[in-house]
Formats: structure tokens, C-alpha cells, sequence
């Protein structure tokens, strides 16, 4: 029996936790892996990194699961994501980048300001080289293939009169790599005909996989086990995230015409092949999630919902995944009816959606690239990120823990938690007698950390191809091939600033509780601070309590919020970057709010230290007291198109708010009132504060209950209690 086999299959489809590999086919364990790899070497760290990938993709031990219309699998990897990537690879990239960091004449400089900024030394933020915010061109993918990119690569080798050495390396490696993912598409399909007696579908995998060896994917199956195969590769070899499988719904939607129409495959086969598809993302375990988008528009302008995107939400819904997210793009030409599917959803609690705002994404992407764009070249990354379609993607490599600058200015430059002087000096606090003085001191230490930041960011980006070149990834960008250089030396660098409600209530409170209403002097305040609020509870509860707070509409923290995020935008944005492009900004903190909280001290909105600090573009945990209404139009105050690589709102409803044919309208016309006001993506949870609770005492009880963390979800039983209380707590604001 060919079909209607996914729940009778779904205890088998976890190759990860479960592998079968076959050991004829090589090499099967992690050590031996990373004791051939960390054998190679090159003087080329393109060419190194090539050798390693092909290393494993032409002598680790493979996996073609016969109870899966899709899984394969390669050894040389931990089983889970969340344990380690592809540990053969990883020792390559660690050796080139401790090659390229130890000959650079500034690096004891570099690694004092990499650990006066990082989170374990005082908290002023988080930094790293970004290669987790990237997608291939996958129009590129799907209509070339291997055989086609490889074919492609050596048109744009032999277009150039003469190559410099590193363009050399660049074409070399991309040799390698490419023939050594059709050596492996090739050894696949040895394996599947191997196990052809295994299961009745084996014949059709094993032609399935044959034919990619060869070329381009012919039909939906085919397309489906390409994206899944290409991902695998690049996520898992390459050791660089792939971060989208691509706008599923327009991507495939001609395979799926053409194959109902021949009769190939029936609606409910597709999507069929689809569950198994999306629930092998679950298995992968990939950390914030794993995203793929629906909707937008095509290039006739028109919008890009059909039928097959009505197939995808049935298959993610009944597939009932906790790993996969959907990246949903709307505009006012989105179909009601698609969101009411959506949104049900959501109130349920299945699946994970980002519903991204597409004309606020057209207007930053615009700015970023300085050119007019069309609409169907608008595409997504990230937890919640805009892009565009096969131009140079961003790199996140810095993080700004604003709150931190608050804490800078009270304790002239000192980190209270740690005693480290991270900051600059700045006048004490006695000497602070307005609140213009205060405000001049926290921007003054703001302006020392961007700085340091931007530095760190610079840093990256030029070592970026050196320490992590990426041969596939640029084999599907013709402004790669072109110049023949790596993809990660192009597009803009983002700077993440974190915290920003809790930032604008602190100034709020200052500038209310100490210079208005004499509620304490800045020195008191400041060894209340000093202390966590031991011996300064009543003091603590009128800050904490105080409802003037950012994420209510009201006028005056909201007016900060935005003073605020234009200062870090006038700072940052437009500056040029080491990769040919600009810097931007973008807001919100992911799972930092609770990470980069840890090691941040007590603040003068009324927040215990070492706790988390807002999320996003969210009021601070238990301060959004007027409703998500309110807090849409806070956040909407900010212009968001100044914020092009990400500027989130997470919701959370309450189940009563949610209920019935009405609950669904309101559900929607939050969303468009949202987009009309200038949102830039929308997320978040319908949960009930006593249902948290007692998930927290009977864990058993609620172990598939799902919460939205932060551009991902999360199983609620799963968290630490902190991240538990917090989420109760916001359950609570919005009973």
C-alpha cells in the first residue's frame, strides 16, 4: 500500500533519534568523521571547507528510510539538532577561525572587546558571525538543480578572462562541493534500490532520487525530496543555517497544476507527501524553529494564495508539528478566509505563525537596497525577518542590551552585577540634578556601546568568508557567481537592540518618580538598584505599579519608545559596512529578554534583577495592563519601515476573547487594524493563566501544550520556571 500510511508511519519517521544507517556505506560515527576532517588542510579556507563537506557527504554512512516518503539521512552529525550541527564540518570551521582570528594584528584587542561585551562577562549584549540569517535563491534551486548549478558555475568560471587566486579557490570549492552532492544523490539512490523490497514505495524513491542525481525536479514528490535533501546539505554540511524552505505555495504550485492534471497525484496524496515532508523539521529539532512561508504576491501582481496553500495549512495542521513555522505574508488583498483558517489556528494552539505585514516589508526592504523593488521579490528569513528574493542577505552579528545603558549612566560606568567598568565615565549620580543631566549621561553611555558594537559588527563581516566560506550557498546567487566571491562578503549588517519597553519605562520612571513627583533622589534610586530593592520594597511597588508605562497608549513612555528607537535607527542606520552595503537596526530580543535579563541588575521601572526584561516590541512582563489593542497602538507609534530586519509584537488573548465566529473576526481585524497602522509582523498565543498553572504542577497533564516563545514555539512543560512565570504573568494582564 502506497498511501494513507502517515499515522501508521509516524512512530518510524525520526531517523534522527533512530538511525539506520547502512555501515557498507561508510563511515558511521561522529569521532571517525571528525578524525578524517580534522585531518584536511588547505591553505584555501574555501577549498578546506569544500574537502571536509565532501568528505561527508561521499564517505559517511547514509539512511534512506523506507517508511518515509522523504527522509534520508547522513552519519557524521549528533542525532539532534539541539545537541550539535554536523560535528565533522564544525571541527573545519573551528580550526579556520582560530587560524584567521590569531594572524589578525588587533585580535588581543578584539577578544577584550568581545568579552567586555558578552553575556557571561557583564551582559552589554551578545555578538558572533552571523551565518543563520540567510536562503538560497530557491528559484534558483528548484529549476536548476545540482546538475544545473554545478553546469552554471562553470558557465560564470569560464566568463572571466582571468581569475585572481581567491577566485580561483572560490570556483574550485564549488566544484567540489557541487560534484560531491551529486555523488551523494547518487549513493542515495544505490541505497533505496538496495532496500527496494523493503516497503512498495522504494521503487518510486529509488527513481525519485536517480533522477536528482541528474537533474532538476520534475514533479511535486521530486520537489519535495529536493528541498528537503538541499536543506539537509546546507544546514547539516555546509554548517550554515538554512533559514526558510521558501514561499512553499507559489514555489510548487505550478508541480502541483501540472500533476493533477495528468492524473499523477491526487489533493489528498500531496497532501500526504506534505505531512511527511513537514513533520521531519520536528525531528530536526532546529533551534527558534524552522521557517517557510505562504503567500505574498506573484510576478503578475496578483496574490499568491491558491489551492496548494490550502493544502499546506490542512497538512501542517493535521501533521500536528511543534517544530516548523509559517512566515504568512498579508496585505489588503489577502483573502479573509485564509486568515480565519490561520487564525483558528492560533487560537487553538497548533502550528506557529508570523503574520508579516508585506507593504511595511516592501517600504524597509526599498530603503535597504536603495532601489525600487517589485512586490514578488519580497521574501523572508529568520524568526520574523524580511528579505529579498536572491539578493545579498543581512547579518545580525551584534546585540544591544539597551536596559544595560540605564544601569551604565546610574553607576558611571560600572556594571553593577559584575563590578566590570564596560561603560565610559559619566557624572555620579549626586551630581545628576535634572533630569536632562541624567538623560545626557544615558545617551552618552549609549553612544560608547554602539560604538563598541559596531566595531564588533565590523569584525565579523570581514572575516565572515574566511572562517565559514559557503560553496552551495553561493553556487545559487548569480551576484555571487559574477564576481566570483563567496555570498557572505555581500548585504547589509544588522545591529539588534534589545529591551526597548523596559528602556522607555526606566526613563519614564526617572524622569517621573525622581525629578517630578520627588517620589526619591537618583542616589537613592540608585542604591535601591544597587541593593535589588531589599530594603526598598515600597519604593519598588510604586515604580512597578506605576501605570504609566510603555504599551498602554499612553502619551508620554510611548514618546520615549520612539525617541528612543529613532536615536539607535540615527546611530546605526546608513552607516557602511565592510560588505558593500549599510548597516540597519531591527527590534527585539528573541529568547534574550529572559538570557540577556540574567545579567542585567535591578531597573528604575520597578524589575527585580536578574529577570527578564521586555520582549520585542512589547511592553515590559505585566506592565501591558490596557489590552492588545493598546499595545498595537503603542507599538505602531514607532515607524517600523526604519526597521527592516525585524520589529515583532507578540499578542497574547485571552480563550474567552477568541471564542466562536465572532472570536475569529476579531481575530482578524486585529491583524488588519495592525497592518493599517503600520505593523511590521504579528505573533502570539490565546492562553489562559490557570491552565499555565496547572500545567506547572501536573507537567504530565500538558506535555503538547505549545506557547509562542518569541518568533518560535515551545512546549510550556519544557521551560525553565522563570520563562513559565513570565508568560503566567502576561496571561494574567490580558485575562
Amino acid at each position: 500500500m502506497l498511501w494513507n500510511r502517515f499515522e501508521s508511519d509516524k512512530p518510524f519517521l525520526d531517523l534522527y533519534a533512530t538511525p539506520n544507517f547502512d555501515p557498507t556505506t561508510g563511515v558511521t560515527t561522529v569521532e571517525e568523521a571528525v578524525a578524517a576532517t580534522d585531518k584536511i588542510d588547505h591553505p584555501s579556507p574555501a577549498i578546506m571547507k569544500a574537502q571536509a563537506c565532501a568528505f561527508v557527504l561521499e564517505h559517511c554512512a547514509i539512511d534512506v528510510n523506507p517508511h518515509c516518503w522523504i527522509g534520508v539521512n547522513f552519519a557524521g552529525r549528533t542525532p539532534k539538532y539541539k545537541k550539535g550541527v554536523n560535528e565533522a564540518v564544525a571541527v573545519v570551521e573551528r580550526k579556520l577561525w582560530k587560524r584567521y582570528f590569531d594572524k589578525l594584528p588587533n585580535a588581543e584587542e578584539m577578544r577584550a572587546l568581545q568579552q567586555a561585551t558578552s553575556e557571561q562577562y557583564a551582559g552589554s549584549g551578545a555578538h558572533g558571525p552571523d551565518h543563520a540569517h540567510w536562503v538560497p535563491d530557491w528559484d534558483a534551486v528548484m529549476f536548476l538543480g545540482f546538475p544545473g548549478l554545478l553546469e552554471r558555475a562553470r558557465k560564470y568560471r569560464a566568463s572571466f578572462e582571468s581569475l585572481t587566486p581567491k577566485q580561483k579557490d572560490y570556483f574550485d570549492s564549488m566544484e567540489i562541493f557541487l560534484s560531491a552532492c551529486i555523488r551523494f544523490m547518487e549513493r542515495l539512490a544505490d541505497l533505496a534500490e538496495a532496500r527496494i523490497d523493503e516497503d512498495p514505495r522504494m521503487p518510486l524513491r529509488a527513481q525519485c532520487l536517480r533522477n536528482l542525481s541528474k537533474d532538476a525536479p520534475r514533479d511535486i514528490y521530486e520537489a519535495l525530496q529536493f528541498i528537503y535533501i538541499f536543506h539537509l546539505v546546507g544546514q547539516f554540511v555546509e554548517y550554515a543555517q538554512v533559514r526558510s524552505l521558501g514561499d512553499l505555495d507559489r514555489m510548487l504550485y505550478p508541480y502541483y497544476l501540472r500533476d493533477l492534471y495528468r492524473g499523477a497525484y491526487t489533493r489528498e496524496q500531496v497532501q500526504e507527501l506534505l505531512q511527511y515532508f513537514l513533520i521531519l523539521y520536528d525531528f530536526q529539532e532546529h533551534r527558534y524553529n524552522q521557517p517557510v512561508s505562504i503567500g505574498g504576491t506573484d510576478i503578475f501582481g496578483k496574490p499568491a494564495y491558491n489551492e496548494l496553500t490550502d493544502v499546506i495549512l490542512d497538512a501542517y495542521d493535521a501533521a500536528q508539528l511543534q517544530n516548523l513555522k509559517i512566515h504568512a505574508f498579508v496585505d489588503e488583498k489577502t483573502p479573509d478566509d485564509i486568515l480565519r483558517k490561520m487564525m483558528d489556528m492560533v487560537r487553538k494552539g497548533h502550528g506557529s505563525f508570523v503574520f508579516m505585514n508585506t507593504d511595511v516589508g516592501m517600504k524597509a526592504m526599498e530603503k535597504v537596497y536603495n532601489m525600487p523593488l517589485k512586490p514578488h521579490m519580497l521574501g523572508s528569513q529568520g524568526c520574523y525577518n524580511f528579505n529579498v528574493k536572491a539578493f545579498p542577505q543581512h547579518a545580525n552579528q551584534t546585540r544591544i542590551n539597551l536596559p544595560k545603558s540605564i544601569e551604565l549612566a546610574l553607576f558611571e560606568g560600572v556594571d553593577p552585577l559584575s563590578g566590570h567598568k564596560i561603560g565610559i565615565d559619566t557624572p555620579p549620580a549626586e551630581e545628576m540634578k535634572t533630569f536632562e543631566d541624567f538623560k545626557a549621561a544615558f545617551e552618552a553611555q549609549l553612544d560608547d556601546q554602539t560604538q563598541q558594537h559596531l566595531r564588533l559588527s565590523d569584525f565579523y563581516d570581514e572575516l565572515m568568508s574566511e572562517i565559514n566560506p559557503c560553496p552551495l550557498y553561493s553556487s545559487t546567487f548569480e551576484f555571487s557567481l559574477k564576481e566570483g566571491k563567496d555570498c557572505f562578503e555581500f548585504g547589509p549588517t544588522s545591529i539588534l537592540m534589545m529591551g526597548l519597553g523596559t528602556t522607555a519605562d526606566c526613563l519614564m520612571m526617572i524622569k517621573k518618580h525622581v525629578f517630578e513627583l520627588k517620589t526619591c533622589t537618583l542616589p537613592e534610586l540608585r542604591e535601591a538598584l544597587r541593593n535589588d530593592f531589599v530594603g526598598y520594597e515600597d519604593l519598588r511597588m510604586k515604580l512597578y505599579s506605576d501605570p504609566e508605562k510603555y504599551g498602554n497608549n499612553m502619551e508620554r513612555p510611548d514618546a520615549f519608545a520612539v525617541e528612543l528607537a529613532n536615536g539607535m535607527i540615527g546611530r546605526v542606520a546608513g552607516r557602511k559596512n565592510k560588505r558593500g552595503s549599510q548597516f540597519v537596526c531591527h527590534f527585539e530580543t528573541i529568547d534574550r529578554c529572559f538570557r540577556s535579563g540574567l545579567v542585567t541588575g535591578a531597573t528604575p521601572d520597578g524589575r527585580k534583577a536578574r529577570t527578564a526584561y521586555s520582549k520585542n516590541l512589547n511592553a515590559a512582563f505585566g506592565q501591558d495592563r490596557s489590552g492588545v489593542t493598546s499595545l498595537i497602538l503603542s507599538a505602531c507609534k514607532l515607524d517600523m519601515t526604519m526597521m527592516p530586519m525585524g520589529a515583532p509584537v507578540d499578542f497574547m488573548l485571552h480563550p474567552s476573547a477568541t471564542k466562536g465566529e465572532e472570536g475569529l473576526d476579531a481575530m482578524v481585524e486585529m491583524l488588519r487594524t495592525f497592518n493599517r497602522l503600520g505593523g511590521y509582523s504579528l505573533q502570539g498565543n490565546v492562553l489562559d493563566a490557570d491552565m499555565l498553572r496547572d500545567a506547572q504542577k501536573r507537567p504530565e497533564l500538558y506535555k503538547n501544550l505549545q506557547v509562542r516563545v518569541s518568533g518560535w514555539n515551545w512546549n510550556f512543560v519544557d521551560m525553565t520556571k522563570d520563562y513559565q512565570d513570565a508568560f503566567i504573568l502576561q496571561a494574567e494582564m490580558n485575562a
